[in-house]
């Protein structure tokens, strides 16, 4: 790759990355599509099995409205990430 096309893909990566802040993990709000996103699931299988598990961490039902009438369900990452990993199998033993 030529000292010229580095500098072009250099620079790309770098409007892609000032396109996109980088928020904490602790600050971040999911959707349905990103909770999908990080199970490996369709969005349809994530909203019908995940998200309606009884143990699945709640919403917060942002407004999207003036008058808060509509609202858009929203999930704390950190919360889907703990629930995720509550189901660490790193206590199962295998045999040598």
């Amino acid at each position: 790759m030529s000292q010229e096309s580095l500098e072009k893909l250099f620079q790309k990566i770098i409007k892609h990355l000032d396109a996109k802040p980088l928020i904490p993990i602790e600050h971040q709000l999911w959707s349905e599509k990103e909770i999908a996103q990080y199970f490996k699931y369709s969005e349809d299988y994530t909203r019908k099995h995940i998200i309606k598990n009884p143990y699945f961490p709640p919403s917060r039902d942002l407004p999207t409205s003036i008058d808060g009438e509509r609202t858009v369900p929203k999930w704390k990452a950190t919360d889907v990430i703990k629930y995720a990993m509550a189901f660490d199998k790193k206590a199962l033993k295998y045999r040598d």
